[in-house]
């Protein structure tokens, strides 16, 4: 069952005075499962941020659809949008997005009091949560006080506390270093095991590899895809980076 169906998007920016015309996406279209856990590579400029915004409902197309779990993000009203992005999206960031005057719990919170839950709803949503991430025992710490892992351990909470439809992940490693960014890829593959479907823009060839499918974005539309099948980590690795090659140098599909 398809939870995210995108079909002939395209995307047209005009400059300042309108003299000229960008075209950041030509004709995208692709489906996500139920479930999925889809990464999505392409060189700078290659319409990977413009698509990213459309699906997080930051943006509209100028032509084409997204339809996120049969609702199509065109037909929302401006005033209902933000609740809509709320209810249905989880967003994990580069750069954590942690407010630092507020503690780890109560920033995974945040979501749930814009949403008028109450405390005892919040705090039953958070517990299941906080444990499966090994977030339990530095609830009480405020940003600042705790590593990069742990800062982005609390973003998949804050992303997952909503029971979102999908996850949408920008450069989720970024900003880690490397036994950082390897924590959040195998906490990334455990809550996708819990059925999450996840959906993650990346440059980094290794994040890309922990997922089920990859698809690349080349000068505005889906170029190629890979699909896991029966392949380990290593060989998804190599294939991705074979295939990355060959898009550099302008190979064929």
């Amino acid at each position: 069952m398809s939870i995210l169906e995108v079909t002939e998007l395209k995307k047209i920016y005009s400059t300042r005075f309108g003299g000229n015309k960008i075209e950041a996406l030509k004709n995208v279209n692709f489906s996500v499962e139920k479930g999925d856990y889809v990464a999505i590579m392409g060189e700078s400029g290659s319409g990977k941020t413009t698509l990213l915004n459309i699906l997080a409902a930051l943006d509209k197309p100028t032509n084409g659809n997204v339809i996120l779990d049969g609702k199509n993000l065109s037909e929302i009203k401006e005033s209902a949008i933000s609740a809509f992005r709320r209810d249905n999206l989880g967003f994990v960031f580069q750069e954590f997005n942690l407010l630092d005057t507020f503690t780890l719990e109560d920033n995974i919170y945040l979501p749930l009091v814009l949403s008028g839950k109450n405390h005892r709803e919040m705090h039953e949503r958070l517990i299941p949560i906080a444990e499966k991430l090994g977030l339990s025992k530095i609830l009480k710490n405020f940003p600042y006080e705790v590593s990069g892992g742990q800062k982005q351990r609390a973003a998949v909470a804050r992303a997952m506390i909503t029971n979102p439809k999908l996850i949408l992940a920008d450069e989720p490693t970024g900003a880690l270093d490397s036994k950082s960014a390897n924590e959040l890829l195998r906490l990334f593959s455990k809550v996708n095991q819990f059925g999450q479907t996840i959906l993650m823009v990346t440059h980094s060839v290794k994040a890309a590899s922990t997922a089920n499918r990859v698809l690349f974005i080349k000068d505005g539309e889906v170029y190629h895809q890979i699909y896991r099948g029966n392949d380990t980590d290593e060989q998804l690795y190599q294939k991705i980076s074979d295939t990355l090659t060959l898009l550099a140098t302008g190979g064929g599909r």
